[in-house]
């Protein structure tokens, strides 16, 4: 009995370890920043930006990334997108 408890537990252990992976499709070519992805993933993602800008609005510390290749400026504040707009 103690042989099929003990592989009943290694069983569910690699179970649970299996369905705790997080896999994700995602690869800097299909990645597109929305309100509340980090800094660091976006820097993962993009890299460092062409152009940096920060500025406070009120008691709010804005830090504004410049991606001119994607054609986008990223509002960060608390080092969390806030806002994605497109330059033009």
């Amino acid at each position: 009995m103690t042989v099929l408890k003990r592989r009943f537990f290694v069983y569910v252990f690699t179970l649970i370890s299996l369905i705790s992976c997080e896999i994700s499709d995602i690869t800097p070519e299909n990645y597109w920043p929305k309100p509340g992805d980090r800094l660091d993933r976006v820097e993962n993602f993009w890299g460092a930006p062409d152009d940096r800008d920060s500025y406070y609005d009120g008691d709010l510390f804005v830090i504004t990334y410049y991606y001119y290749d994607e054609g986008v400026y990223i509002d960060f504040i608390d080092n969390v997108v806030d806002l994605v707009g497109t330059l033009e």
